[in-house]
């Protein structure tokens, strides 16, 4: 960077900047402050000279007595300012401190950091968010990027041009855009082709409440795949941030840049042959994507099982299929009572087999094993894991009755929003994920 070019205003992994803590009244003490974000998260260590200081009174109230009061509510918002810039941190508490009773550091953490703000605007809540969803882009198959190759020329032309908005739902909305980077330390530059996921609301809304939906595209993607995928926040808007030139004028909406206190590592990239179970164009496009997020609202409580037992981590057999069978039986309970007209009283009463047999009356067609004999082989071994008078299942019947039991579910999202149930069943019958575990010689 050349001699008197400013410094850019980034938060990366690593980061720590020393600076200004403001929280917009003018009657707060001045403090210097170092802003950290680690693999812990984003803080800011606050430091004080006396147990009387102002801001010792945020942490030290609870652990020492005859300390005034706090003066005021920590606040749930703060900018921090240096020369690289100014930034929001959003959603703050305090949590640990060190003290020698006399001065003392206390360490304030944050689930946001929105950039480049600089003005008191209430970033607590948000009238529009964007977040990546990994693996959106492919499953939608759409481009923001082309590429031109001119052999004689021994040159290639990059363009870079958003592809079509595709409107899902009046609040939801999938942006096809383009970014680049160049990664420090390294004389490349990244090309990034990605779609952003949107909703908007017509008053300012919760920053969770907003994202709900965007979980909601993720789980989409991990029941097509089978894979853990990640969602996160990249994007924030305010009604009352314009993008304001130098001349006073404002010129439409402004979308601040996110950091994410919690990091998620991004999927591997997928190896071999792993199809979508079910295809974007094949449910119907937009309206299938809105056909689900109804569906998994409808059937909460027996998907969301389902789609936590893919982010759990070298676990045993018996733990993966102590997860999946609250959703299974929840799943047969809604069907009996929602579907099959089945009284509320009856669903309840209704036997883990019968469940088990109505949940495989849907899917039999489209399975690549017999959904009968699953859900007898099935019934043994969740009931062998929930009575201690029965006898354990071995660990290889386990791993197979937990597998069968997620295809089940994926078969039946799939069929529910539109996929035949051959193409279902021959997708399955080469997914690996799918495949039967075997015992090792």
């Amino acid at each position: 960077m050349g001699e008197g070019a400013p410094l850019p205003n980034e938060l990366k992994l690593g980061t720590r900047r020393t600076g200004d803590l403001i929280d917009f009244d003018p009657d707060t003490p001045e403090v210097k402050v170092v802003l950290d974000w680690s693999e812990h998260g984003i803080s800011v260590e606050v430091p004080w000279s006396a147990p009387d200081d102002y801001y010792a009174s945020w942490f030290l109230r609870d652990g020492l007595q005859g300390l005034p009061a706090v003066k005021k509510p920590i606040p749930k918002r703060l900018m921090f300012a240096d020369t690289h810039g100014a930034l929001q941190l959003v959603q703050c508490w305090p949590r640990g401190f060190h003290s020698n009773l006399a001065s003392g550091t206390g360490r304030m953490w944050a689930r946001f950091a929105v950039m480049d703000v600089r003005d008191d605007i209430d970033f607590q809540h948000i009238d529009g968010i964007r977040s990546e969803v990994s693996g959106l882009r492919e499953w939608l198959r759409v481009s923001s990027v082309s590429e031109e190759l001119d052999p004689p020329s021994k040159t290639i032309t990059v363009v870079g041009k958003p592809a079509d908005e595709i409107i899902v739902a009046p609040n939801l909305t999938f942006v096809p855009t383009w970014s680049t980077e160049r990664p420090d330390g390294e004389d490349s530059i990244v090309l990034r082709d990605y779609v952003a996921c949107q909703t908007m609301s017509a008053t300012p809304a919760d920053w969770d409440d907003l994202a709900e939906t965007h979980h909601g595209i993720r789980d989409l993607l991990v029941l097509a795949r089978w894979r853990p995928e990640t969602c996160t926040v990249t994007m924030v808007t305010r009604d009352d941030d314009p993008i304001v030139t130098l001349d006073g004028k404002e010129h439409g909406r402004q979308w601040r840049n996110v950091v994410v206190a919690s990091r998620e590592e991004s999927p591997a990239p997928v190896s071999g042959y792993r199809p979508h179970l079910m295809e974007y164009d094949e449910i119907g496009g937009a309206s299938g994507v809105a056909r689900w997020l109804e569906l998994r609202e409808e059937f909460s409580r027996a998907l969301d099982p389902i789609i936590t037992d893919r982010y759990l981590q070298k676990v045993p057999a018996l733990t993966h299929l102590a997860q999946v069978g609250p959703g299974l039986e929840a799943l047969g309970y809604l069907l009996l009572k929602n579907r099959d007209g089945v009284g509320a009283e009856a669903a309840k009463n209704s036997q883990l087999r019968q469940r088990l047999d109505r949940i495989a009356a849907d899917v039999d067609a489209a399975v690549p094993f017999d959904a009968g004999t699953w859900a007898e082989t099935m019934t043994r071994a969740y009931n062998g894991i929930k009575h201690a008078n029965r006898s354990l299942p071995a660990e290889l019947d386990l791993l197979n009755r937990w597998r069968e039991s997620v295809v089940a579910v994926r078969a039946w999202v799939a069929l529910e929003l539109g996929a035949e149930a051959a193409a279902v069943k021959r997708r399955l019958e080469l997914d690996p994920s799918a495949g039967a575990f075997v015992a090792r010689d």
